[in-house]
């Protein structure tokens, strides 16, 4: 156990402890020494009495903070515990985009009520972020950001600013828009304390606007956060209005959720087994039955591709020859070593494609890798299994397989995400069980064409 956790279940022993003992004092005193996270770690750890008493007793910001960071079924469970006038004040301090996030999870009923509690503004603002898909950038963009219009004075700026630095999320860039909403220009909170008071604000912002619209894939503002560095981004629509922001907390918790998705999509199982992975507590059943569900469809997938490879392998008359009935133990070395190099290339291609797009050339790149390493790899295995069989027939059908197998296995590793990002499908979905059975098959094949080919003409 790291320091980190004792300090974790130290923290846990006092709290129950205080709780325990009613001492609500010195229980908010220690809470306010901890990061909201410290506390939300160690709640998840408490019975539901303790967890409600717990919540009761911190200041309404750290309340509002736990919120945000909880899912669906504590944030319903907490709510509904505590009585009304509390509720009212902890919302009126959450994040409208995460407090979206939430609600969108909720049933209709449950949202319906959360809604009621909220001022007509914020209940505005959640329902139109509600509008959103999930996935788009509309869906976690934030409405709390500072906007000034084209025509202020530096000084009316900093003044509007001030009356509205509060609800904001981020106060480092300020948006400029025109009399009609459009976005024309952003403006850095240095460039702007920094100008003459009579300065307008036309004349000091930068019309090189990196924004996104709102019906975009969250992916796209991932990625140009990430390329220029950004701690917000500006998210427009269609018509160029400015609709909300995009955080860089948000951008780090988008890349971290696509990130693991993909790493669950490539390993052949789903997000649906992480989420009980994660999950504090989980029965073994509901381990066991998630699973089974996430991974099975996957597998079938990759019987289904196995008894193919066995079809192809049944047609390898030379096999029954005893002469050459050594071919058979090298089946595996060279459907392994496509499979290897294919499942690199896929796993390289759907990395790069989250960065920036892809042409059809990386397929060309990744053939010239696996020309490179079939000669090395090929050259190998000529030379071990000429020691160890002196047979130049059986040399040439297994390096030459070995050698053209781990061209195709980088191609088709290689080209199979490019196909499916072109096409609008994620790429991630091209998983290492898929990528595997694929290059089984045409392993498979390309041992049997070579074989016929070579064998064919010497017996």
């Amino acid at each position: 156990m790291d320091r980190k956790q004792d300090a974790s279940q130290d923290l846990l022993s006092e709290v129950k402890i205080l709780i325990e003992n009613s001492k609500i004092l010195e229980l908010r005193e220690l809470l306010e020494e901890y990061h909201i996270i410290d506390i939300f770690d160690i709640m998840e750890h408490l019975n539901e009495s303790m967890k409600i008493k717990l919540f009761e007793v911190l200041p309404l910001d750290m309340a509002a903070s736990i919120l945000e960071e909880s899912d669906a079924e504590f944030f319903s469970k907490i709510l509904s515990k505590i009585d009304i006038d509390h509720r009212k004040n902890i919302l009126e301090l959450m994040s409208l985009d995460d407090m979206a996030d939430i609600l969108s999870q909720l049933e209709e009923d449950e949202r319906d009520k959360v809604m009621e509690l909220l001022s007509q503004e914020d209940a505005q603002d959640v329902k139109e972020l509600l509008i959103y898909e999930e996935e788009s950038t509309g869906g976690i963009m934030t409405t709390g950001y500072i906007e000034i219009n084209k025509d202020m004075t530096a000084k009316e700026a900093i003044k509007h600013m001030r009356e509205n630095a509060q609800d904001a999320e981020t106060i480092y860039y300020i948006y400029v828009v025109d009399n009609e909403e459009r976005l024309v220009g952003v403006l850095s909170l240095r460039e702007l304390i920094t100008s003459r008071d009579a300065n307008i604000v036309e004349d000091l912002m930068s019309e090189n606007i990196i924004s996104v619209y709102v019906d975009e894939d969250r992916e796209e503002a991932v990625r140009l956060v990430s390329k220029y560095n950004l701690i917000a981004i500006p998210v427009i629509d269609r018509g160029q209005k400015l609709k909300g922001i995009i955080t860089v907390d948000d951008i780090i918790d988008v890349m971290e959720e696509e990130a693991t998705e993909d790493m669950y999509k490539f390993a052949g199982t789903s997000e649906q087994e992480r989420d009980f992975v994660e999950k504090v507590n989980p029965t073994s059943r509901e381990q066991i039955v998630s699973s089974v569900k996430a991974r099975i469809p996957w597998l079938l997938i990759t019987l289904i591709g196995g008894l193919l490879s066995t079809l192809i392998l049944s047609n390898l008359d030379f096999i029954m020859n005893p002469t050459y009935r050594v071919l058979v133990f090298f089946i595996p070395v060279v459907m392994g070593m496509g499979g290897n190099i294919g499942t690199q290339s896929s796993a390289l291609t759907v990395m790069a494609l989250s960065n920036k797009d892809l042409e059809f050339s990386n397929v060309i790149r990744e053939g010239m890798v696996g020309f490179i390493t079939g000669i090395v790899c090929s050259l190998i295995i000529a030379v071990l299994t000429f020691i160890f069989i002196k047979d130049i027939n059986i040399v040439l059908v297994v390096s030459i397989s070995l050698f053209i197998n781990m061209i195709v296995g980088a191609m088709i590793g290689a080209f199979m995400p490019v196909l499916f990002k072109k096409l609008d499908v994620d790429p991630s979905i091209i998983s290492a069980p898929v990528i595997a059975t694929a290059l089984d098959i045409t392993g498979i094949a390309i041992y049997l064409v070579i074989t016929s080919i070579l064998l064919s003409k010497i017996v």
